[in-house]
């Protein structure tokens, strides 16, 4: 059985999307939406293309979604026998996609997104909507208003039924 290792190094997941905490720890945050994909489809649903429209032009890009499978502790290797926690182990298995798409040009501006997916694809989506990217501030709370660091950023899910919203 194959295990990937997702994360071995504490704070990980410090980062865009990773929670509530707007990112810490140095790492920069992008301008860009997150995607994810509930459970019961995201087998079906490998990429999506994305369009990004504003005033400042169009952007388009394909964004490979991954499955995020159950997960378990991995020990840490050590001369005494001792088994503490050093990462995380991601198992096969079903669970919800994801994926991010960065988008450099992204304001907080009003924007169109179109979502496909690619020709021939399990579950075809074919959707288009407006959507307004929420300040995410660097080290602060998540959408905190008034924040001169802050950058754009959006998170865009694909129902079981094959619609798209925006989240939050």
């Amino acid at each position: 059985m194959a295990l990937l290792v997702v994360g071995l190094l504490g704070g990980c997941a410090d980062g865009p999307g990773a929670g509530e905490g707007g990112g810490g720890g140095g790492a920069a945050l992008l301008r860009g939406f997150s995607v994810q994909v509930d459970e019961a489809v995201a087998a079906k649903v490998p990429a999506v293309h994305l369009k990004v429209c504003g005033d400042w032009g169009c952007h388009e890009q394909d964004v490979t979604l991954l499955i995020s499978g159950p997960t378990s502790a991995a020990p840490c290797r050590s001369g005494d026998g001792a088994a503490d926690v050093c990462g995380v182990v991601r198992l096969p298995g079903p669970g919800p996609g994801y994926g991010y798409a960065p988008v450099p040009q992204l304001t907080p501006d009003p924007v169109t997104v179109t979502v496909t997916t690619p020709p021939g694809a399990p579950l075809a989506i074919a959707a288009e909507l407006t959507v307004r990217a929420p300040v995410v501030c660097q080290g602060r709370p998540a959408r905190e208003e008034g924040c001169a660091d802050g950058v754009p950023q959006a998170t865009l899910r694909i129902a079981a039924d094959a619609t798209v919203s925006q989240v939050g």
